[in-house]
């Protein structure tokens, strides 16, 4: 398996909620078929590394994205926990956002948000 191919649907189940863990599920839903379905570029939510790999560091926050990706897939969200105790009703907006069929703003990785 590549550095960057799909873990079985029992593996992203399994994976941790520390940052790392968060940020390597972001890779894995972004893969998924439902997510590839709706044409978002990779750029959109990662800067690409210097190797050329499209998943480089992420641009937006990476529980906010993990979230976001865990609703278009139709999983549960590890992210969702921490981020509601971080800032509570965050999660449930961009859950809510993305069943209305909108794409809500995420904010920066480093906690601004986007423009």
């Amino acid at each position: 398996m590549s550095e960057h191919s799909l873990p079985p649907s029992s593996t992203l189940a399994q994976q941790d909620s520390s940052l790392a863990g968060i940020e390597a599920r972001c890779v894995a839903l972004y893969q998924l078929p439902s997510l590839q379905g709706k044409g978002w570029l990779p750029n959109l939510f990662w800067r690409r590394a210097a190797d050329g790999d499209l998943f480089g560091s992420l641009r937006v926050d990476p529980w906010e994205l993990e979230v976001l990706f865990a609703a278009v897939a139709g999983v549960p969200s590890l992210a969702r926990p921490i981020l509601e105790a971080q800032r509570p009703g965050r999660a449930a907006f961009i859950a809510r956002s993305i069943a209305h069929g909108e794409l809500p703003y995420l904010s920066y990785a480093d906690g601004g948000s986007t423009p």
